[in-house]
């Protein structure tokens, strides 16, 4: 495609990355929110033109994201994306070109139903989504929709929980602006020993999330390695939050966002730029084609 006139502004030092490189041993699988997509929620022309060059390189690129593959079907679009990517946080793995899931993992027990029982009665003022592969349903009252579902125009389905509880579910997602209920989320997911059957975490300041205990990021990843199209690659993960943080820790090498956690950076072998600063052109331009500098062992910034 043609060059972007935000990408001739790096042409030098983006150029100077590009020659002569050889991409084929690696795979990079990259988070979206606050990793590949910034602050002002785009994906810059220059993150586009690095991913387009990197692939052309023979490098293999995927995304692994909390979001469902509806809610981010318009940047998919933009991105060379040549390997299956994952969604829900881990617990969908999906080829994008032809949707077709390759792994699935869902949420299926009493308890759970049990706790978001609880949840409706004693705290309602919040936004509680169920997702399937097809589509998902809320629970909750329209008026405390997450304003992402209108902004996005996503399809849902609104109903009652009694009516869904035989529904495979991937991920339940709570949504509330109020950090003291996702707090309370988290200590009664505690109570409710949430911890036996599933994994809980915060995976965005708004969010708290819900998915199967043996699911996450990090063990698709490792789904992804025990591929033979992918069995030799050297896996890149980069990642901004702590839901990122099992990726990161079971790629060869783990990146962190400028912007990212404490928690996160603390498990990353490399520190990056910001999101805003076109992380993933910086990740692939200049520190893959110095990864020989870089030890697991030594947490570095780049």
């Amino acid at each position: 495609m043609p060059r972007a006139a935000a990408t001739i502004l790096y042409e030098q030092s983006i150029i100077e990355g590009y020659i002569m490189n050889d991409y084929s041993n690696i795979f990079l699988l990259s988070d979206m929110d606050g990793t590949l997509i910034n602050s002002s929620a785009q994906i810059s022309a220059v993150n586009r033109y690095a991913l387009e060059q990197f692939t052309a390189g023979g490098g293999t690129f995927a995304v692994a994201t909390g979001r469902t593959i509806r809610s981010c079907r318009d940047y998919l679009g933009e991105l060379p994306i040549n390997a299956p990517s994952i969604f829900y946080n881990g617990t969908i793995m999906q080829n994008v070109h032809n949707n077709v899931a390759l792994k699935t993992l869902s949420l299926q027990n009493t308890q759970l139903t049990a706790f978001l029982a609880q949840c409706l009665i004693h705290c309602p003022q919040m936004c509680i989504e169920l997702h399937t592969q097809d589509t998902f349903y809320i629970i909750t009252d329209k008026a405390y929709d997450d304003p992402v579902i209108e902004k996005e125009n996503l399809p849902y389905i609104r109903a009652n929980l009694g009516d869904i509880q035989d529904i495979p579910v991937l991920k339940v997602q709570f949504y509330t602006e109020n950090p003291e209920l996702i707090s309370w989320l988290h200590n009664f997911a505690q109570a409710m020993e949430i911890d036996k059957i599933a994994k809980y975490f915060t995976s965005w300041s708004s969010y708290f999330e819900i998915i199967p205990k043996n699911a996450s990021k990090g063990i698709m990843l490792n789904e992804l390695r025990k591929m033979p199209l992918y069995r030799n690659k050297i896996f890149i993960a980069v990642g901004d939050f702590d839901n990122d943080i099992e990726m990161l820790r079971c790629a060869d090498y783990g990146i962190a966002a400028r912007n990212a956690t404490q928690n996160l950076k603390q498990v990353a072998d490399i520190i990056g730029v910001s999101c805003d600063d076109h992380l993933l052109s910086h990740v692939i331009t200049k520190i893959i084609p110095n990864l020989a500098k870089y030890s697991a062992a030594n947490l570095q910034t780049a």
